[in-house]
């Protein structure tokens, strides 16, 4: 399939190039719908439940053919070059292209399962060699804490670059890189980012590895083919391949069901299978990029395929600021604990006996302030924020989903607080990083 689109467009340059106009046909054949089979497990257990999620034909398209017009561009760009200049040849691509992907609309051209295994296959057997396993040892160097999977995303000279979760190191005291074959390589802990659970470790080695290479998250659609590559319960089941599709972004969470989004992160939710071993492993998308790095899964009877990956683009900075600070600079922690008032007013007034003027309908009532975070020494227990930066505070799940994606570490802003009976304007505070980091 893709030496015959090779073909086509490098005839179709040939004709531009000529001054001519080309048109060509392939057989039509019906569209397809795929139904996949996926599983999904209770966190530390192996007892499975089954699901059967339908994938968009559509969306494989999308994905089969970007692929393919990646790969395409930099074979006929060697065909045709020699007598134009880059420029040129970037603006007939483009108008090929154009022709072309209106053709697979009107399906003149159409992509058959065999083009999506084939693309699997490629993935499988080349980009996802780069997960690895990561181990975790105590201070002795043979109680091992921590066994989950890890990501090697740069190498520079000799030295490779792992990114893996938070939660996998954050027990280990000596780090190890776990091969297929059963080789260990000791690892250096270079940093982490334990809010939104990131670690890069690196280690040298004069043997050349695989280095994955990271997408632009931002792009990622409900519907994307994922293969999800990890170690699920551990070596023994060493670097597992699982299909699924991304169910949707920027999805962001309450863990202890408190009415508050714990996870300051918006993720990709994905039916992937993943399991205890899986967590810093890689979420691929069919050009056999990293969209994200899996951390968390929600686990519970009546729930199936709820798995989530920290986004890529998000990834790559926390993993730059960590290579040359050893600490991340992206996100901020306010260090408030607080009641939404927009959900909470009756237990506040009924239960807390907080008195709330009729006019405030919506805001955050500081609990209390944890210490040497953003806020510390800037709000008060008892105060009503109504505003953070730019945003007017409307409920919870509001607020998170645009300061997550607003603000960074450094950033200054001023908050709006109603703090005994007068609003307040609290001017240049500075965003920080977790004080627990």
């Amino acid at each position: 399939m893709k030496k015959l689109l090779i073909f086509a467009l490098i005839a179709a340059f040939t004709a531009v190039l000529a001054g001519c106009s080309f048109n060509f046909t392939t057989t039509s054949t019906s569209a397809t719908t795929f139904v996949t089979s996926t599983t999904s497990y209770t966190t530390g257990t192996t007892t499975p439940t089954s699901g059967t999620t339908i994938i968009d034909i559509d969306q494989i398209k999308a994905d089969v053919y970007q692929r393919i017009y990646n790969e395409m561009y930099e074979s006929i760009k060697a065909e045709v070059i020699q007598n134009i200049s880059e420029d040129r040849f970037d603006e007939i691509y483009q108008s090929v292209m154009l022709d072309l992907l209106k053709r697979i609309d009107t399906g003149e051209i159409t992509v058959t399962a065999k083009t999506v295994i084939d693309m699997i296959y490629e993935v499988v057997a080349s980009e996802a060699n780069a997960v690895i396993g990561v181990s975790a040892y105590a201070a002795d160097g043979t109680t091992l804490n921590a066994v989950g999977s890890g990501v090697i995303y740069k190498h520079l000279d000799n030295v490779y670059y792992v990114v893996t979760n938070n939660h996998v190191v954050a027990e280990g005291t000596i780090y190890k890189i776990a091969l297929e074959d059963g080789t260990e390589i000791p690892a250096t802990l270079r940093g982490v980012d334990s809010l939104v659970d990131v670690a890069v470790l690196y280690f040298t080695s004069s043997e050349t590895f695989p280095v994955a290479k990271f997408a632009d998250s931002n792009t990622v659609q409900k519907g994307t083919i994922v293969l999800a590559v990890g170690n699920p319960n551990g070596y023994d089941y060493y670097r597992s391949v699982t299909m699924g599709i991304v169910s949707g972004t920027s999805r962001y969470f309450d863990i202890n069901s408190d009415n508050v989004k714990d996870m300051f992160v918006g993720y990709i939710q994905h039916d992937a299978s993943i399991n205890a071993g899986n967590s810093g492993g890689a979420l691929f998308n069919l050009d056999g990029e990293v969209i994200g790095i899996n951390v968390i899964k929600i686990a519970a009877t009546e729930i199936e395929g709820m798995g989530f990956a920290i986004p890529s683009s998000l990834v790559s900075d926390i993993c730059s600021d960590i290579e040359i600070y050893g600490v991340s600079k992206q996100k901020p922690v306010l260090g408030i604990e607080f009641i939404d008032i927009s959900t909470g007013r009756d237990y506040l007034t009924q239960e807390l006996h907080v008195t709330i003027p009729s006019t405030i309908t919506t805001g955050f009532y500081i609990n209390s302030v944890v210490t040497n975070s953003t806020m510390d020494g800037y709000i008060l227990p008892g105060d009503i924020i109504l505003e953070i930066g730019d945003i007017t505070i409307v409920n919870t799940t509001d607020f998170v989903t645009q300061f997550s994606s607003r603000y960074r570490v450094g950033d200054i802003i001023s908050v709006v607080v109603y703090r005994g009976g007068s609003t307040l304007t609290l001017n240049d505070i500075e965003l920080k990083q977790n004080p627990e980091a």
